[in-house]
């Protein structure tokens, strides 16, 4: 079996799917099975995975010897059919409750093993054995010893809390259970006879069996005897005496009550809280018009998602719940208007109004966008408030199931129209800034047809996407400006169905658009709604009575003790919390002296007070007013529980909190106390010190047990394998009406239809080749071969009879049949898809549970499990295993009661609530279900679980429970504290601390109302700010005060706050302060801004003032007054906002948050706000009053001088603070010194602005050693030297330089002074002499030489590198050149510019083209041939002759050598030619400047301009300047070697010469072999119409040399990927897929026709993709190379054409020559060889298909292609290209071959055979004759003439000689030095020195070419003429 690569073999991905595997054992791949050990595989024997599971050691512990012992009595080995002993189970039992309780891997493997074939034989040997029949002791004593010890192991806390032995502890109850309970019954029959003897200590573990029993077998209820046996072991508890005393009664009696409950057994709670107290009076009835839930609904539901009991209403809206008109129902507070009792019902309202609170907006907002969509020009308001971002045109895209982000939905929908109109660049930042589509946020798929699908946007990494990768993107938001593309995962599963019809085509909508909800995360209400739904449905949830009782007791209700203090003798020790070592106890119910406590800790009266309430009631309610120590409070109450945790077995401490803020300052003040083993549950913790305490972080670091890695390995490998299954169904889904699909689906479900189709047919043909969709088209189409008497239609049952042929069918009936396999196939695959994805969903939840498992031990072994209600709610089911049974609830009053509710695990015993319910109520986002809305009074949802329980509302559901107050304060200043004292906290008291504040610096007083009139800026509906409120009076006031404060230097960071009710105005006044200060903002309000839309990443980018901003030290608080609970800051700002005329007060209407703002600061608070707006709120009138009484009120506001305290400072706006207290101070001049004497010159300022101050006089410090003054100002630091400089002071160094200037600190320290002149040393290692610094010493071994090596790199070019580095580093190797190689080429004047490539040839030259004329340019690359110049009239002529040939041919014309007779502009005769265009006028001989008149003119008598005589010989000026004289110039240029000359130097004639062959060593040109250029700096004289002709030769010389050049470089590879082609072919067995066959193939015309209809009939077999790519490169490159598109044949055309026009007659042939000819002969050879290639290897295919009733006929006739091969064999041989003239002949006899198994009479059939042998025949004599080369072709000639007898034609292998020959001949043909050509006149090249050296042969003839010692051999001739040529066009 294959083996993974880190262990045990991957798990087979097709064991898990509805099909299963084929292969049965004889799979590779694991078949794994979910029970027992981890997981085990369906083959192997004897259960015996369990031990190969672990890795064996060298050395093992006893604990691990004593596992492997046992665990042997559970394998095959050990023969587990045959029962042990009674002593030998009673050790087996025994040992299985050490290892339980030893270590968790141990536990594990027990467990594990006992679930095992062999595990569950030893359990039944027990549970069948005849106890009873054993004496009355022994039963007890084997009871004791044997079946006691097995009930502890499958009870214990840890086997029953862990995920990962979930189904092993099932499969061992249910083997415990047996068939309708028998083994069961028998077992605890025999235990009812001696429950008399059991103590409560042996009835716990006893009844905690029976429990699990009953609960994991659903069928026990209907077994009548377990309710007997449940009586009796009732009765055995209640008179059992408790030997151990401890938590065995309680535990006892919960699970006697899970027994009951699990049996039917109505529960009576006969010690109810409530009848020891007086009931309040019985309500009066009110008969309610509330329309009822559901079905209790007067006229019925009012959607498909309106039900009467909650477990019935999914979490996301329906379809029908957003269209519905009719108002939701929504429970009110009072608990007599439920339509369920008791905790049912108040369960059932807190689900309701939290689901309507949180869902309710976006259902309305989907809804007005539906009106939208349906109705768009009618207009529609929603009044949510909810920001909803839409986009139109969605449309599905993928739907793939990934390991661990399950089904994700990829989508595309329409860019919006802003960044559908910007570059990818901006459209990317365009997105980032808005956040838009961010992971998480919740989406709604909208059809305005009827469907809504809520979704959240996912984001898949690619790189890691456990999927198989698709071409589609998961996400791109960016590249495509008309789409985005964005990928989601369903919020619910019931929308799969859906998304599958719209993925499949199923359901097709035009209306699809996206709906995204900002900022609306999923996750942060649905994990709370979902657990409320699952408490709905819970046996047991714990303060029932308290929490919904049935009875209201009119007084205050006792609560009674924890569960675990009831134990006998219960103590808390509450040492923990004293001072030097004392101790105390605390016994709960106990009286207790609570001032022993007080003295002996730190907590004051009321701390000590409420710490032992709280310890001594179950459920405790602790309110803790502003400043009072609340949290410090809840530290004391968690120490005392650790330091009790052993003895009242809690577990670990629970810690809730609503914020994680909150939850990060709470755990930090228990890690202060000393509280160690802390974990962190949720990854939002925005604290360093809390991080290595998450609890990732923390399972990271802990070792997993071997199980759990096994398990967790193997559930990886199913889930990987469901996943991909999934996939894969989802692509069978949508495929499912294609033809291949359909195909499948028959051969599953209908094979005798499915033989029909591609069986085997009557005449033994099989149909297999054929496409599906062919023959399915076909059959559709076709007529019915039934020829019997005419039938009437048949229905589908019949139609699918086995007699059924569906050939005989008639065309309806084949339709009918046709769309029903459609629609049963498309249903099918529907079903797999869920069924796999159902699959998929239950293997991750395993998945999940098995790496859970050690989260749990991390869990269960933690004190503290700190965790937000939110992430409560994710983790409920996790948390519930740990036991937990104190829980204890931070900031309660914020809190939501559904939020507390989650919290209330089953295991919970004790209950804290720490809060204020006069502080800030939990937040609501819909107001109208808030107690403060007149509407939402009858609701109240924001009313918190504790406030309920302190003071219940009037016929609230619940009791009053007794509260805990705090009320010594220790934040406020007595006068800030006399303001929350006097309006809600009489009893609030002042520690002494708060007495000793200090006053606010800078003020006056230290609380003080700035009272205004300025009116606040509203909310006008197209402003940013509209959901908000703003006051920019208050805004810039608050700024200015701000810096005021801050300009004292008494503050740190942190300890000034401002703080204001409204989003608007914290937004502004953040705005504000940014520009000067740090801000610190809380996420909290930061994550507001962004979700109401105030904020967007635009406003980050704050312009920055002139100012400089101050640092992080001076960092400014501000926050919302929602957000600011639980924090303090030294000085509080607080901004109220509102101000308007009609007094509306808004937010702070309520004393819940005037109290918060109230009580935040510690030292002084200052309130900027309209007193009359504010006075309509009586505590706002009271707070007024108060103030205006205490002299803190008034329209402007004090500031205090701290140097001046008697100057009267008043400021009333802004402005003032710059006016009165610019620096902080006052107005006055600063008088005190600075510390270095002189005056300060600023306005008054603080003590530390004092000390900052940066003296501007100039310093008055001195240097020893000199007299200068020190040039810098007084507050400056002084240099450490003296830097003035020092000028002509001469100073004689050692080395006998002397220095004029030095700095001053350098003439006092000169023996310090390094000489800096530059002198020449010679380094001794190396010899190099260098320039460098006097002082340098160049002997010393660290010296590193800095001169270029220059040392020979092999290549030629020097080296570049310094000297030391060739030494050092590459050890005098030089390394690898790094120069451009620069050598030039010989057809043009560039240089190559590649990096060197020693031994390697230059590649044509890439630079732009020099070629050009007085008309245009050539555009082409310079190694690339030219296109000639087109234009008829050549630009050569004067008064005395003219050219006669178009402008690109060589010039008919003899040059004029007379002076040019114009004038220039200075009026004198030009210097120049006849003919050639006048120079400037500075070349004027008579007047122009000294140094053109001294240049040299003649080379060779080296006269100058001034001395020549230009009657006789003018001068001649090219481009470049270097004018000479035209004698010089004309035998620069070897002008007779073009024309006659006389014997005065000018022109006589053109010279004859041979005819063009390309060229003779004898012809007297030939010395014309290189571009003419410049004789002083090789510039081009394109210019000079004088040496047209010589010009304009060798550029058409050098042009057929470049056509050569690049065609020969183009021609290798070509040849080799047509042969790579041809291989590829032949090893192909590809098979057809979708081949659409015509039912006749006629190839006839040329051949390019045949080739095109050859492409029509394989267009869909990718089989010939590749060949029809090459066969489209070749057709390029035979097109570039044609006999029509050379050089010489482009410049004949033009001379013709020119002809014509001007009406000469007698027409010039075209002379193609050898060269020209070469290559379109070679590229016509090759085009029709891959054509031969793609035909012989179609028609081969095409012959392999069947004849039957879908049959092809295949007609052809190659006539034309054989006469094409006849016109390639003429034409090379004319050409003597004898290679391509075999391959001529080959081509004929192949298209023989071919022809002859496709024509209809044997006569024809012969004559083709007679024909191709004729052409065989032929190129064996060639090959023959010439041998060479042309012996590469003889295999394949053979193999023509095997074909064209035997009548096969399939396309023969190239040999590798073959091969290896075309590219030798390729290569020849890359040259870029001197050119060549053989006797037969065939181009080759010779790089170099351009003369041949050694023989070799040419690479197309054979012939030999070479030489030796720069001699060519005979025949070989330079390239060089074309003179005779152009002669023959002369126009006359």
């Amino acid at each position: 079996m294959a083996r993974g690569k880190d262990g045990p073999p991957p798990v087979c991905r097709y064991f898990n799917t509805p099909r299963g595997c084929r292969r049965g054992k004889d799979c590779k791949y694991s078949h794994v099975v979910f029970c027992g050990e981890a997981a085990t595989d369906e083959r192997a024997n004897g259960g015996n995975n369990s031990q190969n599971s672990r890795a064996k050691k060298s050395s093992s512990s006893p604990q691990d010897a004593l596992l492997r012992r046992w665990r042997f009595h559970t394998t095959e080995q050990s023969s587990p059919g045959k029962p042990l002993t009674q002593q030998a189970r009673s050790k087996f039992f025994q040992d299985a409750l050490e290892l339980v309780e030893s270590d968790a891997s141990s536990m594990q493997s027990v467990i594990q093993a006992l679930a095992t074939d062999g595990g569950s034989q030893r359990i039944h040997q027990l549970v069948k054995a005849d106890l009873r029949s054993e004496l009355e002791h022994e039963q007890i004593s084997i009871f004791r010893s044997t079946v006691l010890p097995f009930f502890k192991v499958i009870v214990h806390p840890k086997v029953l809390a862990s995920g990962l032995l979930e189904n092993p502890v099932g499969t061992i109850y249910n083997t415990m259970f047996g068939s309708n309970g028998r083994h069961a019954m028998k077992l605890f029959e025999y235990i009812c006879c001696i429950e008399k003897a059991l103590s409560t200590q042996e009835l716990e573990p006893t009844m905690a069996v029976f429990a699990n029993i009953l609960d994991k077998n659903g069928t026990a209820q209907l077994v009548d005897g377990f309710t007997q046996i449940l009586d009796v072991l009732e009765t055995a508890i209640k008179s059992a005496k408790d030997e151990g005393g401890g938590l065995s009664g309680a535990n006892t009696q919960k699970w006697l009550n899970r027994a009951k409950h699990s049996l039917g057994i109505k529960i009576g709670f006969a010690n109810s809280t409530a009848s020891r107290h007086k009931l309040a009076k019985p309500r009066a009835r009110y008969e309610s018009v509330v329309d009822g839930p559901g079905e209790l609904s007067a006229i019925g539901p009012r959607h498909d998602n309106d039900h009467t009991v909650i477990k019935n209403i999914q979490i996301l809206p329906t379809f029908q719940e957003i269209i519905c008109d009719r108002k939701p129902y929504l429970p009110v507070l009072d608990a007599s208007h439920f339509h369920l009792p008791g905790i049912a019902g108040l369960l059932d309202r807190h689900f309701r109004l939290y689901r309507e609170d949180s869902l309710g907006p976006v259902r309305d907002a989907v809804n007005t966008a539906l009106k939208l969509q349906t109705n768009p020009g009618h207009p529609h308001v929603s009044d949510t408030g909810l920001r909803i971002n839409t986009y139109a045109g969605l449309a599905f895209e993928e739907i793939r199931c990934d390991t661990f982000n399950g089904l994700i939905v990829t989508l595309s929908i329409e860019q919006p129209d802003a960044p559908s109109k910007m570059t990818e660049i901006d459209r990317e930042k365009w997105w980032l800034s808005r956040s838009r589509l961010q992971k998480d946020c919740l989406v709604c798929i909208l059809d305005s047809m009827g469907r809504a699908i809520f979704a959240t946007v996912a984001e898949i990494d690619e790189d890691l996407a456990a999927t198989k990768k698709t071409d589609f993107p998961y996400q791109d938001y960016t590249s495509n400006p008309h789409r985005a593309i964005l990928s989601v995962a369903p919020a619910e599963r019931k929308d799969v169905p859906t998304l599958a019809d719209y993925f499949s085509g199923e359901r097709f909508s035009t209306n699809l658009s996206l709906l995204e909800f900002p900022k609306i995360l999923l996750q942060t209400f649905q994990p709370t709604l979902v657990a409320i739904r699952e408490m709905f449905e819970a046996t047991e949830i714990p303060f029932a009575d308290l929490l919904a009782p049935s009875e209201i007791a009119s007084d205050l209700m006792e609560v009674g003790l924890p569960n675990y203090t009831k134990q006998r003798d219960f103590q808390f020790d509450l040492s923990c919390l004293l001072t030097n070592g004392q101790s105390l106890a605390l016994s709960p119910g106990v009286a207790f002296n609570t001032k022993a406590l007080t003295t002996k800790s730190t907590l004051d009266y009321k701390q000590a007070e409420t710490v032992v309430q709280s310890l001594s009631r179950r459920l405790a309610l602790c309110q803790g007013p502003p400043g009072t120590g609340k949290s410090y409070t809840g530290v004391g109450l968690v120490r005392v529980m650790l330091s009790n945790r052993t003895k009242a077995e809690l577990g670990p401490i629970l810690v809730v909190t609503y914020t994680n803020h909150a939850l990060d300052q709470f755990l930090e003040h228990l890690l202060d106390s000393g509280v160690d083993r802390v974990v962190r549950m949720g990854s939002r913790s925005k604290c360093e010190r809390l991080q290595d305490l998450n609890l990732r972080v923390v399972t990271r670091g802990m070792d997993r047990t071997s199980s759990e890695k096994q398990v967790e390995y193997y559930r990886r490998q199913v889930v990987e394998a469901d996943a991909l299954y999934a996939t894969g169904s989802i692509r069978d889904l949508r495929l499912a009406n294609s033809p291949d699909e359909l195909k499948k689906y028959l051969q599953e479900n209908y094979t005798l239809q499915y033989e029909q189709f591609w069986g085997v047919d009557n005449e033994g043909f099989e149909m297999v080749t054929y496409s599906t969709e062919y023959i399915m088209r076909a059959w559709l189409t076709g007529m019915p071969t039934y020829t019997g008497r005419p039938r009437a239609e048949r229905s589908i049952e019949e139609l699918l009879m086995p007699s059924s042929k569906v050939w005989e069918m008639s065309s309806d009936e084949r339709k009918k049949l046709h769309n029903y396999w459609k629609k049963d196939c498309k249903a099918l695959r529907k079903q797999m898809f869920l069924s796999a994805l159902d699959s998929y969903h239950k293997s991750k939840v395993e998945h999940d549970d098995a790496r859970q498992e050690i989260h749990l031990r991390c869990l269960e072994d933690a004190n503290i499990i700190g965790i937000t209600t939110s992430g409560l709610a994710r983790n409920r089911k996790l948390l519930e295993r740990c036991s937990i049974k104190a829980v204890l609830v931070e900031e309660a009053g914020e809190v939501l009661e559904s939020h507390i509710l989650t919290a209330l695990l089953p295991s919970v015993e004790h209950l804290i609530l720490i809060g204020d319910h006069f502080q800030l109520k939990p937040q609501v986002a819909n107001y109208d279900l808030s107690s403060e809305s007149s509407r939402g009074k009858k609701y109240s949802l924001d009313i918190s679980l504790f406030e309920r329980l302190v003071s219940p509302p009037k016929d609230g559901p619940g009791v009053k429970l007794p509260l805990c107050t705090l009320q010594t304060q220790r934040r406020m200043h007595p006068s800030i504290s006399k303001l929350v004292r006097s309006t809600l906290y009489p009893n609030l008291e002042d520690a002494e601390n708060v007495t000793l504040y200090p006053e606010v610096s800078g003020m006056l007083k230290c609380l003080y109302w700035l009272d205004h009139r300025h009116l606040e800026a509203g909310a006008e509906s197209n402003e940013l700010l509209a959901t908000s409120k703003s006051n920019d009076f208050e805004v810039g006031f608050t700024t200015d005060l701000v810096g005021h404060l801050l300009k004292q230097r008494k503050y740190q960071a942190g300890e000034i706050a401002v703080i204001t009710p409204y989003l608007g105005q914290l937004f502004k006044i953040r705005q504000e302060l940014s520009c000067y200060y740090e801000i610190v903002l809380d996420d909290r309000d930061t994550e507001a801004l962004e979700k109401a839309g105030i904020m967007k990443e635009d406003d980050m980018a704050i312009k920055k003032k002139s100012l400089k901003k101050e640092t992080f030290l001076n960092s400014v608080k501000v926050a919302s007054v929602d957000n600011f609970q639980g924090e303090e800051a030294k000085v509080v700002i607080v901004s109220l906002v509102r101000s308007n005329k009609e007094n509306n007060c808004g937010f702070l209407k309520t004393f819940n948050r005037i109290n918060v703002l109230l009580s935040r600061a510690k030292h002084g608070m200052y309130i900027i706000g309209n007193s009359e707006t504010s006075a309509s709120v009586p505590m706002w009138a009271q707070v007024i009053e108060m103030l205006k009484q205490n002299d803190s009120f008034g329209l402007s506001l004090s500031l205090c001088c701290p140097r001046h305290p008697d100057t009267d400072i008043q400021v009333s706006t802004r402005d003032d603070f710059q006016l009165y207290a610019p620096e902080g101070g006052c107005n006055l001049k600063c008088d005190r010194r600075l510390k270095c004497g002189h005056a300060c010159l600023y306005k008054c300022h603080s003590d530390f602005r004092h000390d900052s101050v940066r003296c501007l006089e100039p310093c008055p410090r001195t240097k020893p050693g000199c007299e200068h003054v020190c040039p810098k100002y007084c507050g400056d630091l002084c240099d450490r030297q003296c830097r003035v400089v020092l000028k002509n002071i001469n100073v004689e160094l050692p080395c006998g330089h002397i220095l004029q200037t030095l700095r001053c600190w350098e003439f006092q320290a000169q023996d310090k002074i390094k000489c800096t002149v530059p002198v020449q040393r010679t380094v001794s290692r190396c010899g190099h002499t260098v320039n460098i610094a006097c002082h340098v010493d160049v002997k010393l071994e660290n010296f590193n030489c800095p001169a270029p090596c220059n040392g020979n790199m092999g290549c030629g070019h020097p080296c570049k590198l310094e000297c030391w580095q060739c030494r050092t580093i590459f050890d005098e190797r030089h390394g690898t050149c790094p120069q451009m190689c620069q050598r030039k080429y010989t057809n043009c004047s560039h240089a190559c510019q590649a990096l060197c490539h020693d031994g390697k040839p230059c590649g044509p030259c890439e630079r732009p083209c020099e070629v050009a004329c007085s008309h245009s340019r050539c555009d082409q690359q310079c190694g690339q041939p030219c296109v000639p110049c087109a234009q008829a009239e050549c630009p050569s002529s004067c008064p005395h002759s003219k050219c006669t040939m178009p402008c690109a041919v060589p010039c008919d014309r003899i040059p004029c050598s007379k002076r040019c007779l114009k004038s220039l502009a200075c009026g004198h005769q030009c210097p120049s030619l006849c003919g050639e265009t006048c120079p400037e006028v500075k070349y004027c001989q008579v007047c122009g400047d000294h140094s053109v008149k001294s240049m040299i003119v003649d080379l060779l008598e080296f006269t100058a301009y001034r001395d020549a005589d230009l009657n006789e010989d003018a001068l001649i000026v090219p481009r470049c300047g270097h004018a000479k004289l035209m004698s010089s110039m004309d035998g620069t240029l070897g002008m007779s070697a073009a024309y006659d000359m006389n014997e005065d130097g000018t022109v006589k004639a053109i010279k004859g010469c041979e005819p063009f062959s390309i060229g003779s060593t004898t012809s007297s040109t030939s010395e014309l072999k290189d571009l003419p250029g410049c004789p002083d700096c090789r510039g081009s004289l394109r210019n000079i119409n004088r040496y047209g002709r010589i010009v304009r030769r060798v550029l058409l010389d050098e042009g057929t040399k470049r056509f050569v050049t690049s065609a020969g470089t183009t021609f290798g590879p070509l040849v080799e990927r047509l042969y790579t082609v041809q291989e590829r072919l032949g090893d192909s067995r590809e098979r057809p897929k979708q081949l659409d066959l015509p039912p006749v193939l006629a190839l006839n015309g040329n051949r390019e026709q045949q080739f095109q209809a050859l492409c029509t009939v394989v267009k869909a077999w990718d089989r010939y993709t590749e060949i029809k790519a090459t066969r489209q490169a070749i057709a390029n490159y035979f097109a570039k190379v044609h006999k029509d598109e050379t050089p010489y044949t482009r410049l004949w055309h033009l001379v013709e054409h020119a002809r014509r026009k001007a009406g000469r007659s007698g027409a010039v042939q075209a002379h193609s020559s050898v060269a020209h000819m070469a290559f379109h002969l070679m590229a016509l050879a090759l085009v029709i060889r891959c054509d031969l290639m793609f035909l012989a290897d179609v028609l081969n295919q095409l012959k392999k298909l069947p004849k039957g009733p879908l049959g092809m006929d295949i007609r052809i006739d190659l006539t034309k292609c054989r006469n094409e091969c006849l016109e390639l064999i003429k034409g090379a041989g004319d050409s003597k290209d004898y290679e391509r003239v075999v391959e001529g002949h080959i081509f004929y006899a192949r298209y023989c071959a071919i022809e002859r198994s496709f024509v209809p009479t044997p006569a024809a059939s012969t004559a083709l055979t007679h024909d191709g042998t004729a052409h065989t025949n032929a190129a064996h004599y060639l090959c023959e004759t010439f041998g060479g080369k042309l012996e590469s072709l003889v295999s394949e000639v053979k193999y023509v003439e095997r074909s064209l007898s035997s009548g096969t034609f399939i396309q023969p292998v190239t040999s590798e000689e073959r091969r290896s020959i075309l590219t030798a001949m390729a290569n020849e043909l890359r040259g870029t030095g001197h050119w060549y050509t053989c006797e037969n006149g065939h181009p080759f090249s010779i790089g170099e020195c351009g003369m041949p050296m050694e023989e070799a042969r040419c690479p197309q003839c054979n012939s030999q070419i070479g030489g030796r010692n720069h001699t060519a051999v005979e025949g070989v001739v330079r390239a060089t003429e074309l003179d005779e040529e152009l002669r023959r066009m002369h126009l006359g």
